[in-house]
Order: C-alpha cells, then structure tokens, then sequence
C-alpha cells in the first residue's frame, strides 16, 4: 500500500447532489479496495501506476484551505464527505483529516450564514464512531454506511479490506442512539448476492431512510467484478452477468425494494439506476 502525503487547492468542490451543493473528499484512493468501486475514475487525475485500492494520497493541508472554500457556500447549502473516497478508511486513524474537518464545521462563527450547515457523510467504517463527540455538536448531520451484502464470505471477494458488515450495522444502532440521523445506501445491488430481504430486515430501527443503487458498470470495473463474481460462486456468474445488462431486472429489483421499504417502514429517499454500457 502506497501513502503519500500531498497539499491539495481547494477541499469543497461543486456537486450535484440533492440538497448539498459540496463534496468533501479529505483523500484520493482508498484503502478498501471494493472490486466495484465506481470511484476508481479517480486514478486518472493521479500520476499513480498502482492498482485502485493499493494507493492512497492524504490531502494534509485540508484544514489550511477550508476557511477559504466555506466561504463560496450559499445558505441552505451542504456537503457530502466521502462522494468518491470513504473519509473514514483505515489511514484516517493516522492523519485524522476528517475529524479536522468536522471540528473546522463546528467551529463556524455562529454569526454566519453556515451555522445549521448540513454534512452527510457516507463511509463503511466504524471508525466514524471515534468521533462522536463531534458528530454531537453539528446541528445538521447525518451519518451512512454502505451495505451491499449482507454475507460475511461474499464480502471477502467484493470488498476485501472492509469492516464486516455486523460491525457496520451495530455502528449504525450506537450512532443512532446517539441522536445522530442515520441511513443506509444499499449499493451496490450486485445480481445474485445482494439479498434485498435480509439487509432491510436488519436495518429496521437503525436508520432514518435508505438509498438504493444498481450495480454501475461504466468505471473499468466490470473485469474484477466479474472475477470477484466468478470466486464466490462460478455458477453464479452466468445469471450475473444477464441480469446486470437487462432493464427488466433492474426495475423488478426497485419494485421490490420499495416493498421491503413499505413494509419495514424504512422510508426511501432514492433509487438510482446504472444501465450497463460495456459489453461482455
């Protein structure tokens, strides 16, 4: 695993999403190293010859540029934390940037417009509980974990390096006791792996809302989520592969998740779909 330490110029960059307006990304790579990762477009941008999930570059002067990004917000707006990195992934136990930046939010002049300043984070790490004390003092915040399976073994092929996800969803529980706003993004939903049924079963009472999301196939990602298929269980992969291309099979999976959501009464607060554009 390759770490290096680099000053990046600004930490608050535009996004499209839905009532935030930011994105915060306190690294660029990720130790998890999910064979699916959409956010491998990342290495592009990077002078890096390493495998995705074997390099991580830490963004050390995040707090250093801040004051200058918030001051480009507009009220009402927010930001996601960990839109194409997961700000929580091992290394942050060292560099602690997160946190940094969470305790910069709080530290926000009551005065300003940003005061109420929403942050929704996203990660698969329970390392987000270290920093509860924070998460406490932010008016606006909501915290997520991504669950894509809910068998332990299956997790070993997909995502390697990740928490189990029993860790992810007693982590949820704490966080929600705690008073935080919490939500799961199951995704992504992988044919033939991902069981819908179980995952809601065991989200009821632990989340505020979930998010759902289609397997997305336009990253370079297909060959070793093919393969990772292919380990777990080869004579899953034919159907695998079928299903991630048909349209009717995807709208059968949202009709079934607003279902489960219906009837463990977990509101949904989206369904994105990723029609595939690679051929086999």
């Amino acid at each position: 695993m390759l770490i290096r330490e680099i000053e990046t110029k600004h930490i608050l960059t535009h996004s499209k999403l839905p009532g935030l307006g930011y994105s915060i990304n306190p690294y660029v790579g990720c130790q998890h190293a999910c064979v699916y990762c959409y956010a491998r477009f990342m290495k592009r941008f990077t002078s890096h010859n390493e495998p995705w999930g074997q390099f991580v570059d830490a963004k050390i002067n995040v707090t250093d540029v801040f004051g200058a990004d918030i001051l480009k917000v507009k009220p009402g707006e927010g930001a996601f934390i960990g839109s194409v990195t997961d700000a929580y992934q091992p290394v942050e136990a060292r560099y602690k940037l997160t946190r940094s930046l969470l305790e910069c939010l709080t530290n926000l002049p009551p005065n300003l417009f940003h005061e109420g300043f929403a942050v929704s984070i996203l990660t698969k790490s329970d390392l987000v509980l270290r920093d509860l004390d924070v998460l406490k003092r932010l008016e606006k915040i909501s915290v997520g974990f991504s669950i894509a399976m809910m068998n332990e073994k299956a997790c070993r092929f997909f995502e390697p390096r990740c928490v189990p996800i029993r860790q992810r969803l007693a982590a949820l529980k704490t966080l929600r006791e705690a008073g935080i706003r919490t939500y799961a993004f199951i995704s992504p939903i992988l044919p033939g792996i991902t069981d819908l049924p179980s995952i809601f079963a065991a989200l009821e009472g632990k989340v505020e809302y979930v998010c759902g999301e289609t397997l997305n196939l336009r990253c370079g990602n297909l060959a070793e989520t093919l393969r990772a298929a292919s380990l777990w269980n080869e004579e899953l992969r034919p159907l695998f592969e079928q299903n991630t291309r048909s349209l009717n099979y995807w709208k059968s999976v949202e009709r079934q998740f607003y279902e489960l959501a219906k009837k463990h009464a977990i509101p949904v607060n989206g369904f994105f779909h990723h029609i595939a554009s690679e051929t086999y």
